[in-house]
């Protein structure tokens, strides 16, 4: 079996209602332009369909196009009800779903069909039946084929009413309207419907424009649609509510049936200055710039059919309103030479600035704004897009004194600075105000101020015509240096002095010793050689100077003198140099308060000194002591080795008494030291034990040495 393939389109998204496009090219309402905003872009809108059209369909709801009155009309051959028209021939080839036409039929119950010799399923022949009842929606193929429905219902023009149809306009935007005006409904006859249907040259558009259709609820249960339908019935363009059902139209509505196109037909597009034909620019779009009213031209040019030559045409006019606010500057300025006034320039919608000092522009000046001090004559160029507006200015000075201060300047603390103005003219009749830091200093009303403290100082001079000079200087307060050369200083003999200053950041030192200048700008001073200094230093930093003085004493070396006392005895005499007192060692390690040393073994000794500096003199003199060589034992065996006992050095002391004793006190042996005796152990000839004997030596002057040996056998 062959199947049927039924397709039901319904185009529900619909643009908001709005202005549609009546002409096959439209470039827009007249505009206005101005200042700021003199461009526009010029654009060819064409009416949709413009093109090679394709079998499918867009529907947008607009508002009608205005049309010639429908008393134009050719009345049709519709007398009675439920009838179609005469074959009915239109004056351009219209395409509608892919088909090209140029003959109709219209159905006096709303519908207009392309198919005019269809015997079933519904009749479509002209003067014949035009079929009223259905209740069937759109695609269907047991209602009207290759129709437009607009609206569909049953109408009874017996009842009243005319059926017409005209050609608006000129080729190739002809309009060829249908015109259904006041026609009675059935079985309502006091109902009415009001509408149009309306074919496009050259777009293949459709419109249906509804102005009045009543609802008859009471025949074929209010049934109305609006849609176009296909050959086939199986495709189907509704507008949203207009499908098959009760409905009824309370405000004027239009319903724009659109053919697809694949492309727009080729086309030529050319703007022109309308008033002089000159050529502006060439495409669909075209941004023009003016400073001056235009009327403007647009000729679309294309072949219809491929063939036929064709040129649209419309124009539009565009209103400049150079309109905008001037710019003023006020009256011409007399100011003081140094007083700085604002000149404003500032226009509403501005675009841009420039000022002029006496015809020439004045670099980087481009705010509405514009601070000046110098006379001349002052002029502001405002731009307000292109447009332009200017003013000017005279700007006239009256001299004003010529005031100045010192540099900016240091000076150290604890001084006090006199800072006096120079000023020039000076007529003795001017007055004075002195600041601190931008504050007014109470009573510094004079032509000069003293200060002591870091900061900004300004004086604000006024002279006999009222014109103000102000000037200022910076002074910077140096902190006073606190110098310390340190504690008076001992120091050693031979060691090297040093005496540092507690700046290290000063710019000049001044080192005097014992009223010389030292050649040497440095915070340090080494001094070298026994002596007495007396050390001073002037030393400058910033803007300060301070002094400072130390004592230093360089130690001389020992002198020292030895004397010898027999039998183990030294005395040490220190007669020159160093810091008394003194401690006195003879192995340098080991120091006493004592000059005189005891008990010194027999040998060559180095005398070492401290003195109360702290200060060692190693090795000042070198020395010998004797003392008494008493042996430990003796072996009186005639071995030839320790045979016989004595005491040496003895004899270095004349006339002194060597007495032996034993163990018990007895006196065994009595020698004097000059006879170089000695004894061989024994007494009276007897030879004694061996045992630990003792001695007693007597000097001259009475002074003993005791003492022990052995005698060993």
């Amino acid at each position: 079996m062959k199947k049927i393939l039924t397709t039901l389109v319904f185009f529900l998204s619909l643009f908001n209602l709005s202005a549609q496009q009546c002409t096959l090219l439209e470039i827009g309402p007249d505009e206005t332009l101005n200042c700021l905003n003199n461009c526009t872009t010029l654009e060819a809108h064409f009416m949709g369909g413009f093109g090679d059209p394709l079998d499918t369909y867009t529907i947008q709801n607009n508002t009608p196009c205005p049309l010639p009155p429908v008393t134009n009309g050719t009345p049709t051959t519709i007398s009675t009800d439920d009838d179609w028209s005469s074959l009915i021939t239109i004056p351009f080839d219209f395409k509608f779903f892919g088909n090209t036409y140029n003959q109709l039929i219209i159905g006096d119950n709303g519908v207009v069909s392309f198919d005019t010799n269809r015997s079933s399923p519904q009749i479509q022949k002209p003067n014949d039946f035009c079929e009223w009842s259905f209740n069937s929606t759109l695609p269907n193929t047991g209602m009207f084929r290759n129709t437009i429905f607009g609206a569909y219902h049953d109408l009874y023009i017996p009842a009243g009413g005319t059926i017409e149809y005209y050609t608006s306009g000129n080729a190739p935007e002809r309009i060829f309207v249908i015109s259904f005006d006041n026609v009675a409904h059935y079985s309502c006859n006091s109902y009415k419907t009001t509408q149009r249907i309306l074919l496009y040259e050259t777009t293949n558009i459709i419109d249906v424009q509804i102005t009045r259709k009543d609802l008859c609820r009471s025949w074929n249960n209010g049934n109305a649609v609006v849609g176009i339908q296909n050959e086939d019935g199986t495709v189907a363009y509704v507008p949203p509510g207009r499908n098959t059902s009760a409905w009824g139209v309370s405000h004027e509505e239009l319903w724009r049936f659109i053919p697809d196109t694949s492309n727009i037909i080729p086309h030529t597009t050319t703007w022109y200055d309308a008033n002089t034909n000159t050529v502006l620019g060439t495409g669909d779009t075209f941004q023009l710039c003016i400073t001056n009213d235009m009327d403007i031209r647009c000729e679309v040019d294309y072949l219809d059919f491929g063939s036929i030559p064709r040129t649209l045409v419309d124009t539009k006019h565009i209103t400049f309103d150079g309109t905008h606010d001037d710019v003023d500057l006020g009256a011409d300025i007399t100011k003081c030479q140094n007083d700085v006034v604002t000149l404003d320039g500032t226009v509403a919608n501005a675009t841009g600035y420039q000022w002029q000092l006496n015809g020439i522009d004045i670099p980087g000046a481009t705010n509405p704004t514009l601070d000046v001090t110098d006379a001349g004559t002052y002029t502001v160029l405002v731009d307000i897009g292109v447009c332009s507006t200017s003013d000017n200015v005279l700007v006239t000075n009256i001299a004003a004194p010529t005031v100045t201060l010192p540099p900016d300047y240091h000076f150290c603390e604890g001084n006090t600075q006199t800072l006096t103005v120079d000023v020039s003219p000076n007529t003795g009749q001017e007055t004075y105000q002195w600041y601190k830091d931008g504050n007014p200093i109470a009573n510094a009303t004079t032509d000069h101020i003293e200060v002591t403290d870091s900061g900004t100082y300004s004086v604000e001079v006024t002279n006999s015509t009222g014109c103000t000079s102000t000037t200022q200087t910076i002074l910077t307060k140096d902190p006073y240096p606190d110098l310390d050369l340190g504690e008076d200083q001992v120091v050693c003999a031979y060691n090297t002095a040093v005496v540092a200053a507690s700046i290290l950041d000063g710019d000049n030192y001044e080192w005097i010793v014992n009223n010389n200048i030292v050649n040497n700008n440095s915070p340090v001073l080494e001094l070298n050689g026994p002596g007495q200094y007396d050390v001073r230093l002037n030393l400058d930093r910033g803007t300060c100077s301070v002094t400072d003085s130390t004592h230093v004493q360089i130690l001389d070396p020992v002198t020292v003198v030895t004397t010898p006392v027999l039998y183990g005895e030294l005395e040490v005499t220190v007669t020159d140099g160093g810091l008394p007192p003194y401690q006195y060692s003879v192995d340098g390690v080991n120091f006493q308060n004592d000059n005189y040393f005891k008990n010194l073994a027999d040998g060559d000794y180095s005398v070492s000194i401290k003195d109360d500096n702290g200060c060692v003199y190693n090795d000042v003199a070198m020395t010998h002591v004797i003392n008494l060589l008493v042996m430990q034992f003796f072996t009186p065996n005639g071995d030839g080795y320790n045979d016989a006992w004595r005491i040496g050095n003895a004899e270095n002391t004349p006339g002194a008494q060597l007495n032996v004793y034993d163990r018990y006190g007895k006196l065994v042996r009595s020698m004097h030291t000059t006879s170089q005796e000695t004894w061989d152990g024994t007494l009276n000839g007897m030879v004694l034990p061996a045992s630990d004997y003792w001695f007693i030596l007597t000097l001259p002057n009475g002074k003993v040495y005791k003492g022990h040996f052995a005698l060993k056998r």
